[in-house]
Parts: structure tokens; sequence; C-alpha cells
């Protein structure tokens, strides 16, 4: 009798605990904020680089005017016209080109429309294991207009290597499901040590290789897939060894705030290749220190217009 009095009065303490928090909660009830959405009509879509943009204006204003002029002068020389650039590097006698991209829709389009048909590519390797990517071929050649590789299509990319040419070889070197087992059980090695060993094992040092890959992979950072090529394959020099990274205008925060920066400077937004990355001024790298990782960990970097967009106030002057 006792233990059953004991268990009705901790169900009815239980119960006026539950009705207390409940009228505290409707009594203090704050509402979450709404989600910022920037205006129409704005340039930068990732809230709260703004800032960094305007603070770099600001910076750039309070420059002597000769060192304006250098700062200036620095970036109309080196972003460049992308079919210059693109033109440039077709011709470089390179045997590795890792593009890297965000896998996004507009990327894989603009891979496919401008960056392929301009390069001379013998191979083209994808981020795919070796038997799912001969799958996505054969789906490819069944006619299918879109096959989807890590949630984009690739068909497009694929078929664009095979107008460019129709000797092209195209495979897969992503880890495969057998090495990672082996990795897993013995602890040891990793991703990117696979998918290294997997663009080797394809690699033929008279041919031209480009490697469409995730930008992490492509970016010159310790144990990534870029650095352990450069590292272990000795049958190529590093001068033929090169990295690109692939940006839509909209897809990272601060590509946006430089553009915003440049066309405020009066240099127009549009399609550019900065063909390398180590030329620009170092106080750009000051102002924006995020780009040291979506430019400097690569040789040379596309930015591409993703739509059509109202630029902001002004009448830019061109770079070329």
């Amino acid at each position: 009798m006792f233990r059953v009095t004991v268990i009705i009065a901790l169900v009815a303490s239980l119960g006026g605990l539950a009705w207390f928090a409940a009228e505290w909660a409707q009594l203090n009830f704050v509402p979450s904020p709404q989600p910022i959405e920037p205006p129409a009509d704005a340039f930068i879509l990732h809230v709260g680089y703004e800032s960094l943009a305007s603070d770099a204006v600001d910076a750039y204003a309070s420059l002597p005017e000769s060192r304006r002029q250098r700062v200036y002068e620095n970036l109309r020389a080196n972003l460049g016209s992308l079919d210059q650039g693109l033109a440039e590097l077709a011709s470089a006698p390179l045997t590795i080109l890792c593009i890297g991209e965000h896998h996004a829709a507009s990327t894989r389009r603009f891979v496919a429309e401008r960056l392929i048909p301009a390069l001379d590519v013998d191979v083209l390797l994808l981020e795919a294991p070796g038997d799912r990517m001969q799958i996505m071929l054969e789906q490819i050649d069944t006619g299918l207009p879109e096959v989807l590789l890590l949630g984009e299509d690739i068909a497009a990319v694929v078929r664009s290597a095979r107008r460019a040419n129709p000797s092209v070889v195209v495979a897969g070197i992503d880890e495969s499901d057998a090495q990672k087992a082996q990795r897993t059980h013995r602890g040891q090695g990793s991703r990117d040590r696979a998918i290294s060993a997997n663009l080797r094992s394809h690699l033929s040092t008279r041919k031209r290789h480009a490697v469409l890959f995730g930008a992490l992979h492509c970016a010159d950072q310790p144990n990534w897939m870029y650095r352990r090529v450069i590292l272990d394959e000795r049958r190529v020099s590093r001068e033929h060894i090169r990295n690109v990274n692939v940006i839509g205008e909209h897809q990272e925060g601060p590509v946006e705030a430089f553009l915003e920066f440049i066309h405020a400077l009066g240099l127009e937004r549009r399609n550019f290749m900065l063909t390398a990355t180590r030329a620009l001024d170092p106080l750009i790298y000051s102002w924006f220190p995020a780009l040291t990782r979506s430019f400097l960990r690569f040789d040379s970097v596309v930015v591409f217009q993703e739509h059509a967009h109202a630029h902001s106030p002004g009448s830019p002057r061109p770079l070329e």
C-alpha cells in the first residue's frame, strides 16, 4: 500500500512539473528569428560577406595613391580572359591536369560547355570507382540524357570529351569497395592514397590526362590526392602536373566578396581565369584570407558566371 501511494505521488509530481514547464515556456517563448534573406538585387548571397567586401574597399581606399595603382594594375593584369587562359592551358605541355570542382549542376555545365572543349585531353579520369564508372558509361552509350555522378549529371561532360576527341579514354579512379575493405582490415591507408594509386595506374606519360574531382582532392595540401601524385609519381616532372580550381561566382562567400570588391574598383565582373594564383598582390590575400584555400592551393583558378545578374551601381571598366 505504501509503495502504491509513493508511485501515485511521484506521478502527480511529474505531472505538475510538466504543467509548470509548459506554462513557463508559453509565457517566456521567444520565437526563432526568421532566416536572413539577402536583398533580391544583392550580388553577395552568402550572409556575412558583405562586410568583407566593404572592408577591403576601405582598406584599398586608405592606401597611398601609388600603392592603390599597383594593386589595381596587378588585378587588371592577372584576372585575364577566360578564352585566353584556357588556350594557354591547352597549349601547355601537361601530362596531368587536376580540375577541382564543386559537385554542382552549374559547374558540370560549365566544364562540359567551356572547359573540356578548350582542352586537348586524351584521358578523362572521374570521381567514381572503376566498376561503377563502367556502368555509367554504358548508360551514357544507351542515350540516357542524364547520368548522375555525386548527385549531378556527368553524361554531358563525357559526351563533350568524346566530341572533342573521339579517341578519349574515360575511366573512374575513385577508391573501390575492395580497396576500402582492405584499408579497413589493415587499419592503415586512406581513400586519397587509393585514388592516387589508381590515377597512376592509368597514367601514360605520352598522353594528357584531365582529372575531374572535388576541389579538396585536387588542392595542393598534405595527404590529399593531388599532393600524393606530386610526391609519388616519378615518371612525370613537376612542371607537367598542374591543378586548377573551377568556382562558380556564387559557390563560395569569399569569392563573392572578392568579386564585389573588384567591381567596386571598376573591374568588370565576368568569366575570367587567374592563371597564376601567386601572382596576385599579397594585399589581396591579407584582405581576403579565406581565398588562400580557394586560390593559393591551386596553380590557376577559373571563376565563371552562373547566371545573369544585376551589377551594383556604376559603369565598371572592362578588364581588357
